[in-house]
């Protein structure tokens, strides 16, 4: 009778491979990354979904090009700039399934600046009240910006501090989301694609 062999079940992420050879205390943070990434996209995507589409519907749903252009022309130059950018390489972010929108194109701290612009229409109708939001989007933009430069001294307490106020926040976002119809995305010429 032939044995029978044991399917080990793995727990955790896959062993990374080295690639460049850092010293091994850098591997420590490298291994947080499994926890810090599915929370930072889920959140930062849930949040520009939420305000796309709560400024479509106060200021129709070429928003970014009249209202946004006026108010915020950094915010806006920068999003063309990364438009320009991506479309010099188009093969690179070629998604057949999620249309990049000019919100995707711009930071997380530049999304907070939108929010604070726009704080009448979006708080409270999004968040509780401004200083609710800014309080838990300092956290979180701390921690990111840790991960997202490589940063070294990033603990798991850090990752557990993020991820909760990510929760705090994805509570309101979710009530947003799953109020908005469940159509498909807006085609490029509807989106509000910034004009360059």
């Amino acid at each position: 009778m032939a044995r029978r062999k044991r399917k080990r079940s793995r727990v955790g992420p896959k062993r990374i491979a080295r690639m460049v050879k850092i010293p091994a205390p850098y591997f420590e943070s490298l291994d947080l990354s499994y926890l810090l990434y599915p929370s930072f996209y889920q959140f930062e995507n849930g949040l520009k979904i939420v305000i796309d589409s709560f400024l479509k519907t106060c200021y129709g749903p070429d928003w970014w090009n009249t209202s946004l252009r006026v108010r915020r022309e950094g915010i806006f130059e920068y999003a063309a700039n990364q438009r320009r950018r991506l479309d010099s390489m188009p093969w690179i972010g070629d998604s057949a399934s999620v249309e990049v929108l000019p919100i995707h194109l711009i930071t997380l701290g530049q999304l907070e600046e939108v929010v604070k612009e726009y704080r009448s229409e979006c708080i409270p109708d999004v968040f509780p009240n401004i200083e609710f939001f800014l309080g838990h989007m300092e956290v979180i933009k701390r921690v990111r910006n840790m991960y997202s430069h490589m940063l070294p001294c990033i603990t798991r307490t850090n990752c557990a501090d993020a991820r909760s106020e990510i929760r705090i926040l994805a509570r309101h976002i979710n009530a947003k989301l799953l109020n908005l119809p469940s159509a498909p995305l807006p085609s490029p010429q509807s989106a509000g694609t910034p004009q360059v």
